[in-house]
């Protein structure tokens, strides 16, 4: 059995297929290098060598060799109750505060190092990281002397982190439904939703509605204590004219005859406005705006300005970019932040496509005004991912049939879509694309495998013999579930290679630079391509630009600048190699 952090490990390891050192390990991990080197070294004695193996280089570090996909998944799945510490801890203690500050009732730091079964002074070390996590919301931890601590700040960034912090999880959610000052029953909450939903011809993917649902949970909870919700004239005016503002109000009627809660009027600008922002999963008859139609546009023609792919025969994605912009413009005028699960994924295994992604948030920029972060880009990134994968794909379809369950958002899916397609194209048809609570409804006699972004016991029940079928995928369909996959169906192997020798040059190989800075890292750099006749100046210029609107660093020492626009002839890739490691963002550099 390994402990928490040891899943962890292997978690990284998984992402990491040709091996991370132990450093950048025990960076994600919040503990020392010695730490992992000593977990590590236990589980290459205690992991099962049919199912994997880890093997160290001094090269490449730790890596993960998978024998058994489908035990191996098994194993990623398993956790184990122990004495929190690092990062966990301090997730911990911001989760407590939370808590405290929703349900109104102050916690003292005695109560909480007692939980923790560590010193009140290690709680304070934690403590001290848990303030830097809510300073990102805005919000600031206040002692009252007598009573215990709180947090303080603007009411909807109080909202936000609730539902980013106690209400992700559905363990989080089970637990904070269990201690609730009113009595609200979770199942009949969710079938108001959906039935409200229904009614207006609306439905919105199961990461959303889980959301959604979670932000009416602390609307009721937080308007009961009093801590309301102002919308200024003009505010107020704006959203009243969607006609989510009318499924909000719906929702709030259908809330107060079922639980008798009631709530002040201006809570239903606030849950039309979350409505208004949330991902659907397939788009709705109402009328594409005009600024959206033309935001497309000029995303499409920008892309094939500067990458050079025409796009602009893709109906798909433009359909898909329209619905998706329908709710992000909403999020980026109501100031919204929303995570990305699968951002590190996209960034890491999709470049290409995040890299277009970068370049039609720029178009949003300029047009709104606003600044777009790397969760946002990262959303962008797979309607164009899954555009790019189509472009490959062959006519032909397989006797085989699938669906995908997929609890994202309608790019995540046609992402996953055309990725099964792209691997099994001559094997497997998918047939359906759907949310999780639409499973139940569906015919699977004639379904061959069904593949899901969304747990086995967060399926809603199925026979047995249909659960047989499911197969569960985390990243976007990775070697290790591709290989889940083909053991399911096909007991077949892909194998993968590429041939990158053209774009390296001795020239461009440089080592031992004492540099302190990203940058004059980048300076360097750009200069020496530029003058090689590699890069000219408006290439030199975007990759500057590019790394302010996402840094490029990919973990295990390692970051990939590269510029959104490139009028060279010939392309080439030019490697650094520094005396020293750096810090580049939030963690050290040691190569380009």
């Amino acid at each position: 059995m390994f402990t928490e952090r040891q899943i962890k490990i292997l978690e990284i390891l998984k992402q990491h297929r040709n091996g991370v050192v132990a450093d950048e390990i025990a960076r994600i991990c919040g503990v020392s290098s010695r730490t992992v080197r000593t977990d590590l070294k236990y589980m290459i004695l205690e992991m099962d060598k049919s199912v994997a193996t880890i093997s160290v280089s001094k090269r490449n570090g730790y890596r993960l060799e998978v024998h058994d996909a489908e035990k191996a998944h098994k194993l990623y799945e398993m956790n184990s109750d122990i004495q929190i510490e690092g990062r966990e801890r301090t997730n911990y203690i911001t989760c407590a505060l939370l808590e405290a500050t929703f349900l109104g009732e102050p916690l003292k730091q005695q109560k909480l190092s007692d939980e923790l079964f560590v010193s009140l002074s290690t709680f304070k070390t934690g403590l001290r990281d848990a303030k830097s996590q809510l300073e990102k919301y805005d919000l600031s931890v206040v002692n009252f002397k007598n009573y215990g601590m709180t947090l303080e700040g603007a009411e909807r960034d109080i909202r936000h982190c609730i539902s980013d912090f106690i209400f992700q999880s559905p363990k989080q959610r089970e637990h904070i439904m269990s201690v609730l000052p009113i009595k609200i029953d979770a199942g009949k909450l969710r079938s108001i939703v959906i039935r409200v939903m229904s009614s207006y011809d609306i439905m919105l993917t199961d990461d959303s509605l889980e959301r959604f649902i979670g932000y009416i949970v602390i609307t009721l909870v937080r308007a009961g204590q009093e801590h309301n919700i102002s919308y200024k004239f003009r505010e107020s005016k704006s959203i009243e004219e969607h006609r989510k503002f009318a499924m909000a109000n719906a929702i709030l009627e259908e809330i107060y005859s079922v639980f008798g809660v009631d709530v002040l009027s201006n809570e239903t600008y606030y849950l039309a406005q979350h409505l208004i922002a949330a991902n659907k999963y397939t788009p709705t008859n109402s009328q594409i705006g005009q600024q959206i139609q033309n935001l497309v546009d000029e995303m499409i023609s920008r892309v094939a300005q500067i990458v050079g792919i025409d796009f602009s025969g893709e109906e798909t994605l433009r359909q898909g970019l329209k619905t998706h912009l329908e709710a992000l413009i909403p999020r980026l005028r109501f100031k919204n932040r929303i995570h990305n699960e699968v951002l590190a994924v996209v960034k890491n295994e999709y470049p290409l496509a995040f890299q277009i992604g970068v370049i039609a948030a720029k178009v949003i920029e300029k047009s709104e005004c606003v600044a777009v972060n790397e969760d946002e880009i990262s959303y962008l990134a797979v309607h164009f991912g899954a555009a790019l994968t189509r472009m490959n794909i062959n006519a032909d379809r397989s006797k085989q049939t699938a669906f995908i369950v997929c609890g994202a958002g309608i790019g995540t899916a046609i992402l996953l879509k055309s990725r099964v397609e792209e691997h099994f194209k001559e094997l497997l048809t998918v047939r359906k694309v759907m949310p999780g609570y639409r499973l139940k409804e569906s015919d699977l006699s004639n379904v061959d495998v069904v593949i899901s972004t969304l747990a086995i016991d967060k399926l809603p029940q199925l026979p047995e013999a249909d659960i047989k079928k499911v197969v569960v995928v985390r990243n976007l369909l990775d070697e290790d579930e591709v290989k889940l996959i083909q053991q399911k169906l096909f007991s077949t192997t892909r194998i993968f290679a590429q041939n990158v020798d053209r774009f390296f040059r001795r020239e461009c190989f440089i080592t031992g630079k004492p540099f302190r800075t990203k940058e004059k890292i980048l300076d360097f750099m750009t200069t020496e391509l530029e003058q090689l006749g590699l890069m000219d100046k408006d290439a030199s210029d975007s990759v500057k630009e590019r790394e302010k609107a996402s840094p490029t660093e990919i973990g295990n020492l390692v970051a990939i600048p590269h510029p959104m626009v490139n009028n060279a002839a010939i392309s080439s890739i030019s490697v650094l190699v520094l005396k020293n490691p750096i810090p580049f963002r939030n963690s050290k550099l040691m190569k380009f």
